[in-house]
């Protein structure tokens, strides 16, 4: 009787427990979660070399925050606060922490992770991250237009923003998924200090574009996630902006649906009269070949300079813009990637260059032939290991192979290739074309073959007279 009791003792406890935890759920707000700061997924990290994830400098946020390995910039973030205080001298931790509290909850809901900091450390980390952000941005932004804010004070002096190693290190763990701060929360700092309000923008897009690249002005600030957001709205053209692969797709993509019907049936009646083998039914294949298949095949390889994205196919000609691949480069493809893979409101453009690129690149072969074309130039220790890199991040990204970009590319692509005649002519070309001592035999061939024609022509004609 005593066993049975106590079962029931148990039993009772664990319903009260539920019950409570339901109670509590139903008596908060029920609201849409808006995750922007995400964990880098699981088969990301699998596939790929999880350090290229990690920050190796300087934690933001609460992912990383208290790590071992970054503590030594714990000590830079309290100096940072005090220089960003005695800009203004209205300001005061009191007004900030005040600030800050009021956008506590809002800022919690945005990590995909429940963030388990009790209030006041949480507070902490928020006030002293962004205003590290903000200080190392102003004590680096020195141009002949700005030096103002700085020449006339102690703190234009600073041994981090200054020391040429440590700004691609910390430009790198700013630009990390995992190592992020809202936005809202750097522009609410900002704002307490008596600058333009465009100015934050203006110092993290010279600052993250290293002076080479250009990218989209950002105009509106509170469409801006995170730092690793504002780099992708700005270098990974949005849809619209896109230059698509021919100007069909483009118009395709605006057209109605009785309109897209049409062109769709026409598109698949023009492929079954060309008698293309292996046809894609007018759909885009998963794959196309790599770079040495596609040459085999006769497509041309060309290098262009433009904007990565702006990838062309037209009459047998694939044009590609040039890209450099160092651990740098790396490191920023895969995050912004897993980002874009984690993200609602992206079109996936990225995923879809990455996928195309993992495509060509299969084989050492590839590299070795997209090197000599000066369409990629790898700064990774061996070709094996770009090959690796491009084939593990196709692997783990996923695609709409109907609505991604390159779609019609592929098509178009796939279509070529698969034409028997094109293939012969370019067997053909390199066989007996390649070079002078080639096309020389081939025309002694010929000109033996129509001497003997015309002897024997001779000899019968002769015959017969």
């Amino acid at each position: 009787m005593d066993a049975a009791d106590g079962s029931k003792d148990i039993h009772n406890s664990l319903v009260d427990k539920i019950n409570q935890h339901l109670l509590k759920l139903s008596r908060e707000p029920m609201e849409a979660e808006k995750f922007t700061i995400y964990r880098v997924p699981a088969h990301f990290r699998e596939k790929n070399e999880s350090e290229l994830y990690k920050p190796r400098m300087i934690s933001i946020g609460p992912y990383y925050h208290g790590h071992k390995s970054l503590q030594a910039m714990e000590k830079q973030k309290w100096r940072y606060l005090q220089n960003y205080l005695d800009r203004n001298p209205t300001n005061n931790i009191e007004h900030c922490i005040s600030k800050l509290k009021g956008l506590e909850s809002q800022a919690r809901r945005c990590y995909f992770e429940e963030v388990e900091l009790q209030s006041d450390e949480f507070l902490k980390m928020m006030l002293l991250d962004g205003c590290f952000i903000i200080e190392f941005l102003m004590k680096w932004y020195y141009d002949e237009e700005d030096v103002s804010l700085n020449q006339t004070h102690s703190w234009s002096q600073d041994s981090i923003s200054n020391v040429e190693w440590v700004l691609p290190m910390i430009r790198n763990d700013l630009l990390l998924m995992e190592n992020q701060i809202p936005f809202f929360i750097i522009e609410k700092l900002f704002s307490l200090l008596s600058f333009p309000e465009s100015l934050l923008v203006r110092m993290l897009l010279k600052y993250l574009s290293e002076g080479r690249e250009k990218g989209r002005p950002v105009q509106i600030l509170h469409e801006i996630e995170h730092i690793l957001h504002l780099y992708y709205l700005c270098y990974v053209p949005s849809r619209s902006l896109n230059q698509l692969s021919t100007r069909t797709s483009h118009i395709q993509r605006r057209l109605n649906p009785i309109i897209q019907l049409i062109f769709s049936f026409a598109f698949r009646l023009k492929m079954c009269f060309r008698g293309r083998t292996n046809s894609t039914n007018g759909k885009a294949p998963r794959t196309i070949p790599s770079a040495t298949q596609l040459e085999e095949a006769g497509i041309r390889l060309i290098k262009t300079t433009e904007n990565i994205f702006n990838i062309e196919f037209q009459n047998g000609t694939l044009e590609i813009p040039f890209i450099a691949i160092e651990d740098t480069r790396r490191s920023r493809l895969l995050n912004l990637v897993s980002f874009e893979q984690c993200y609602r409101n992206t079109n996936k453009d990225l995923t879809s260059y990455a996928c195309f690129m993992g495509n060509l690149v299969r084989t050492t072969r590839d590299v070795t032939l997209l090197q000599e074309k000066g369409i990629i130039e790898n700064l990774l220790a061996t070709n094996e290991e770009l090959v690796s890199f491009f084939n593990r991040l196709t692997e783990c990204s996923y695609l709409d192979h109907e609505r991604h970009y390159l779609n019609k590319l592929l098509i178009d692509v796939s279509i070529y290739y698969n034409a028997k005649r094109h293939m012969w002519r370019a067997k053909l070309k390199r066989d007996y074309f390649s070079n002078p001592w080639s096309i020389i035999s081939v025309t002694a061939a010929f000109a033996l073959m129509a001497l003997t024609f015309l002897q024997t022509l001779y000899t019968i004609l002769s015959y017969y007279k």
